[in-house]
């Protein structure tokens, strides 16, 4: 995170002094004022998608955003980054392939339209870092002091969120709340075998979900639908609550973010789960191979 995080920030930094931003905006404002932004953010957008969050919300403190900006950033990074990596991860497990990642762009790309359509023109984002402060020229003061900040405040939700992922496996009572996941899982269409790698993926990261999935997947307890479903909800709502922090330690508006992201991909996966509509879906992935395979 850190070898990410801040050599973004310093070259951001460096660019908006050299006025890269400024060059740049005139040419993508066409496109980028359909979603409701300036078009030197798509400098973040570009470096979420190849990259990842963190690299993504490194270059937000150079260009002086409105918290309704970076919202709306933050709901299409929700959706669509580190795409090489966890398109590369998917593919590995044989969950889907390369098309879910235009899938993701797209989608994202749709929500922040959306976004910028349904959102009202002000509204305030907590700045949970206090040299975040938008400012004429480049503070380089500031701009050291708020990435030592910001990588701290990382440090300490990233560690947090492990904490409770680790006090959760060895949590007795899970046992006992189990029946009521499962309840929840079967309103989306997914049995109680895949209820396990689906929330641990929508809190904790598609890593963790991805890997208890496959593994579930190899001992015959995740059925193929279920497979297909976590997939698509995965790659959508996924680290929610430590992806939707993240922006708003940068000004973003944090429950917007998240109701966004967890509303789209509550209404996919219900939709997708209604009889045998997962099935268009296969185009994605190799689920339907699979499937064809073993009936």
């Amino acid at each position: 995170m850190i070898k990410v995080y801040v050599p973004l920030s310093l070259l951001s930094a460096g660019l908006r002094q050299v006025g890269f931003f400024d060059w740049l905006s005139p040419y993508l404002s066409p496109f980028m004022k359909f979603l409701g932004l300036p078009g030197k953010s798509s400098i973040s957008l570009i470096a979420a998608f190849l990259g990842n969050v963190y690299a993504g919300i490194a270059t937000i403190p150079s260009l002086d955003l409105s918290a309704r900006e970076i919202t709306i950033l933050g709901i299409i990074i929700g959706f669509s980054h580190n795409l090489l990596v966890e398109t590369g991860i998917l593919m590995k497990l044989r969950f889907a392939n390369i098309r879910i990642t235009f899938f993701r762009i797209l989608l994202g790309l749709f929500a922040g339209f959306l976004a910028n359509l349904i959102l009202p023109e002000h509204f305030s984002g907590a700045v949970l870092n206090p040299f975040f402060k938008a400012s004429a020229t480049v503070d380089w003061y500031n701009v050291v002091m708020g990435i030592i900040t910001t990588v701290l405040q990382i440090f300490i939700l990233v560690f947090l969120i492990q904490f409770l992922y680790e006090s959760l496996k060895r949590w007795s009572f899970m046992h006992t709340v189990k029946p009521y996941f499962n309840r929840f899982g079967s309103f989306f269409g997914i049995s109680s075998g895949g209820v396990v790698p689906w929330l641990t993926g929508f809190f904790f990261g598609i890593v963790y979900g991805s890997g208890i999935m496959f593994q579930f997947v190899q001992n015959g307890v995740v059925k193929h639908k279920d497979a297909a479903l976590i997939t698509i909800f995965l790659v959508l709502a996924h680290a929610i609550i430590e992806d939707s922090l993240l922006f708003a330690i940068v000004g973003g508006n944090f429950w917007i973010i998240i109701l966004t992201r967890v509303g789209i991909a509550f209404i996919l996966l219900k939709i997708l789960s209604i009889g045998n509509i997962y099935k268009k879906l296969y185009i994605l992935g190799s689920a339907g191979e699979k499937e064809n395979k073993t009936s």
